[in-house]
This record gives structure tokens, C-alpha cells and sequence, in this order.
């Protein structure tokens, strides 16, 4: 598994890595453990995990201590993403920390179908969207609306002052820091001014409480903040429906995540509310009812 390097230095072959760091994972019970290994190591070495196999890959000593650094953290619970310190989201890389909740593939179906639809809508405005990212954690949301709507105002709020500077660093990493405004604050309070927004994204908590302490050990280290929606799991996406009449323009847009569950009765509170001329479910990648698109009413 070693070899030397210029006489001296020791290095470690990859695959011989990858397979001991597996085994680790494996006994720790984590499901995709080779996976994950390939992950880890292919990071820390700037490199796919796929030409980690291809060949003879030798790793220098300071990054195995690193690697096995690494596989103890994962094995004893901690989500791979904060170990990696990144996670992937629209295929950009997002810095990520404990404390901040962790970009899912999920929200990229809700943040994809908003983009078809305001690009269309910002076609036919001809000027820049002023679009509301609520509860931005890492700013992967407000990010990727920034990158595919240029130009357009983003206005990400998050109430974690932590957590909102590490979603100014992923926007000075994409380089659209010009055009996101943060601002911190519980979800829609901070935004005074109605009928502002073009569009309304958000992904907020919607947990039910009680299965919150039955979610698998990594996603429990995540904020609870980030994934208890109260009782029913639906706390904040009635505070958030509420709020959408007043702060969205005339034939404004709002794309919300939420549980299977909870998108036909979200769906007709809306529709019973009278504001909508639109309420459009979302279906994830599996098929899976996963959120709501509502246009609001042109008057």
C-alpha cells in the first residue's frame, strides 16, 4: 500500500485508501460506504473519485492522516458534506458547515421550475426580476436563481448571522455577490415593502416535531432549526403562504418545498384563499409530490 516518492517521502496507493476507509464506514454502518470513501478522497486530492481507480493514484502521507480524519468523523455520525466542507448543488460546489443546513437534489426541482417560469416572465417585463430568497442557509438557492436570471436582484434572508456569511462567501465563490443583497432575519419579516417580488423561493422546515428525533443520525446533526416544522410539519409554510399575497407582485411567482404529504392540503389551502390564479404541484425525480409553484393573480 506504500511507496516512496523521491527517496523519501512515503505515499499511499488510492484504491488501497479507498477500500480501508470503506471497510471503516461499513462497520459504522454507513450504507454507501465505498461511495462515500471515493468521495472523501477524490476532495481532498482535487480530483473525480471515478480516476481515483484509473491507474496507480498515490497519495501523500499528510492527506491520508486527513482521509482517516475524515472516515472517523463520518463513521461516528457527522453528515460526509460537513466533513468534505462542500456540498453539490446544480453541479456547483457550495461550501457547507455544521450549523448550516445541507443542499439536497430535492430543491433543485422546485428551484428549476421557478427559473423556466421567471425566465419567461422576466422575457416578457424586459427588466431585471427582484426575486426573495426566504431562510437562504448556504445561499445555494439564492445563488443559483442569481446565475440563471442575470441580471436580477436576489434579496437572501436567513436568521442565523453564522449561517449568512457563509452564504456571502458561496456568493463571492460564484462571483454574484453584486446581485444578492443578504439580509438578516426571520424568514419574510425582514421585507417590509408589499408587492415587491417578482418571485418567492423558499425550502423551509416541514418536519413534523415528532419525527424529528427519528431522522438518521447525520441529518440529526444538522439545525434542528432547519428541519422541525412544528406538529403537523406545516408551522412555517402556513406563515410563509400568508405572507406571499403581500409581498409578491401582480402574477408574482412563489416555489415552495414541502413534504409528500403536505402539498394537497398547502395546495388547497391556497386555492381557498383567493389569491392564486395558478397552484401547480411539483414532482421530484422519483415522482414524488415535493412542493408547490403558485402564480398570484395579475390584479
Amino acid at each position: 500500500m506504500a511507496h516512496r516518492l523521491n527517496g523519501s517521502a512515503t505515499a499511499f496507493d488510492a484504491r488501497a485508501l479507498i477500500r480501508e476507509g470503506a471497510r471503516r464506514l461499513r462497520e459504522a454502518g454507513v450504507e454507501v460506504a465505498q461511495r462515500e470513501a471515493a468521495w472523501l478522497l477524490g476532495c481532498l486530492l482535487d480530483q473525480r473519485p471515478t480516476d481515483l481507480y484509473l491507474g496507480e493514484v498515490l497519495v501523500p502521507e499528510g492527506v491520508v492522516e486527513r482521509f482517516f480524519q475524515g472516515v472517523d468523523a463520518r463513521a461516528a455520525g457527522a453528515p460526509l458534506q460537513y466533513v468534505l466542507g462542500e456540498a453539490e448543488f446544480f453541479g456547483e460546489r457550495f461550501l457547507v458547515a455544521p450549523g448550516a443546513f445541507i443542499p439536497r437534489p430535492e430543491t433543485e426541482v422546485v428551484v428549476e421550475a421557478a427559473v423556466e417560469r421567471l425566465r419567461a416572465r422576466a422575457q416578457r417585463l424586459r427588466r431585471p426580476l427582484r426575486l426573495l430568497d426566504a431562510g437562504t442557509g448556504t445561499g445555494c438557492i439564492a445563488v443559483t436563481l442569481a446565475r440563471a436570471l442575470a441580471p436580477c436582484v436576489v434579496v437572501a434572508v436567513e436568521v442565523s448571522w453564522t449561517v449568512l456569511e457563509l452564504a456571502r462567501a458561496n456568493a463571492a465563490r460564484h462571483r454574484v455577490a453584486d446581485r444578492v443583497r443578504f439580509v438578516l432575519g426571520w424568514w419574510t419579516q425582514a421585507c417590509a415593502s408589499g408587492g415587491a417580488f417578482d418571485g418567492l423561493i423558499a425550502n423551509p422546515p416541514y418536519i413534523p416535531t415528532a419525527q424529528v428525533d427519528r431522522l438518521p443520525l447525520d441529518v440529526r446533526r444538522e439545525p434542528r432549526l432547519s428541519l422541525d416544522g412544528g406538529a403537523d410539519g406545516m408551522r412555517h409554510l402556513r406563515e410563509l403562504l400568508r405572507e406571499a399575497p403581500r409581498l409578491l407582485a401582480p402574477a408574482g411567482l412563489m416555489a415552495l418545498e414541502c413534504g409528500e404529504e403536505q402539498v394537497e392540503p398547502l395546495g388547497e389551502r391556497v386555492c381557498a384563499a383567493g389569491w392564486s390564479q395558478e397552484v401547480v404541484p411539483l414532482r421530484d425525480l422519483a415522482q414524488r409530490p415535493r412542493g408547490l409553484l403558485i402564480v398570484k393573480r395579475d390584479s
